[in-house]
């Protein structure tokens, strides 16, 4: 009954009343509403966020309807992809000279599945001075249903994946996308100068499961892991009924943000990704075996983010492993933490984001 339970189709009044009691409660998110005198330091809300979320151009640009993919699709078009660009964190790193961005198209598999990344490539002069470089493949966020490599464009990036979206495609294609990524850069590592024993994978929100699915799938199939480093930020873990009874507590993150609607929704976005598949361990990471040749994993989380517990339930069952696991709270902050990027709590996370991605991939 209970696995049953994970491939039920979503039930639309349920979807309605979760999408009126969204709208309400990130209105009340934004305005700091939610703030109570007896807060944790981890929860209190951070002030600055909520003034520049407050602000034009992000003052009353919330996502109307997170299940529906066409609309959510729309307002990635029309309302994120307009927001400045940033990057925020150009003047804490080396300078490079020139990027030039290609789109490439990969095909793959007995049935020519199709899918883009857009490859950052430094400038031919830049190339002759660091002929061999390591390679960061990010997977954007988005539920699983929306989002483009482009939203989270920026320096740092070297290889993009625009993996292909639910419902439309469910899993295990998305992450039979994202895991040919890792092949096709190892592949033409020699035509972008990458040091194939310097790769990173990068995921944010829906892509943190699909980075995390990878890198368990890589440590599956090889002796000796592909993968260098594994950052997820803000990831999902895990469908709500494979919880651990310490995420279902009532100081729980699913249950103190969102009024208790954050597992309702969490259940819905999984279901469109993989149906009667939500409980794999591929989807469902927190339950999977970790292998002994996982690569070193960071995990960032956010204070005020319902999915905040699977984060930290996901780096502790890495960590019992024994696999090197480093995990960041960052405080009074809700999933969106990255939006505005002129925020100091979103500066301060692409600062650390360069230090940590710096070691990880140049350190000995």
């Amino acid at each position: 009954m209970a696995a049953a339970a994970a491939s039920d189709p979503p039930n639309s009044s349920l979807e309605a009343t979760l999408r009126e009691s969204i709208a309400r409660l990130a209105e009340a998110e934004k305005m700091g509403l939610q703030e109570n005198e007896n807060s944790s330091i981890i929860e209190a809300v951070d002030q600055d966020y909520i003034q520049g979320i407050s602000k034009p151009p992000y003052a009353n640009t919330a996502l109307a309807d997170p299940f529906d993919e066409k609309i959510a699709r729309k307002w990635v078009d029309e309302v994120i992809m307009k927001f400045p660009r940033g990057p925020p964190a150009d003047c804490h790193r080396r300078p490079l000279a020139k990027i030039a961005i290609k789109n490439v198209s990969i095909t793959y598999g007995s049935d020519d599945a199709t899918f883009r990344v857009r490859v950052y490539v430094p400038a031919a002069e830049d190339m002759q001075s660091v002929p061999s470089r390591p390679a960061l493949i990010m997977y954007h966020g988005g539920g699983w249903i929306h989002g483009y490599p482009e939203v989270d464009e920026g320096k740092a990036i070297v290889i993009n994946v625009d993996y292909r979206l639910a419902p439309e495609h469910k899993f295990p294609l998305p992450l039979n996308d994202c895991y040919q990524a890792v092949q096709w850069t190892l592949d033409h590592a020699q035509e972008y100068g990458i040091d194939t024993a310097r790769i990173a994978i990068w995921g944010c929100s829906a892509g943190g499961n699909l980075a995390a699915a990878v890198a368990l799938r890589d440590a599956e199939e090889h002796e000796e892991s592909r993968i260098r480093h594994v950052n997820l930020v803000v990831p999902a873990t895990c469908h709500p009924q494979l919880y651990p009874m310490t995420l279902k507590a009532d100081e729980s993150s699913s249950n103190k943000f969102g009024a208790g609607l954050g597992t309702a929704a969490a259940a819905i976005l999984i279901g469109k990704y993989a149906g009667d598949k939500s409980l794999n361990p591929h989807v469902s990471v927190l339950s999977a075996d970790i292998p002994t040749n996982h690569p070193p994993v960071h995990i960032t989380v956010a204070g005020r983010d319902f999915l905040r517990d699977e984060g930290i339930a996901y780096s502790l069952r890495i960590r019992d492993a024994g696999i090197d696991s480093q995990l960041d709270v960052v405080p009074g902050v809700p999933h969106g933490l990255l939006f505005p990027p002129t925020t100091h709590v979103a500066r301060q996370f692409f600062r650390n984001q360069v230090r940590i991605l710096d070691y990880a991939l140049n350190s000995l």
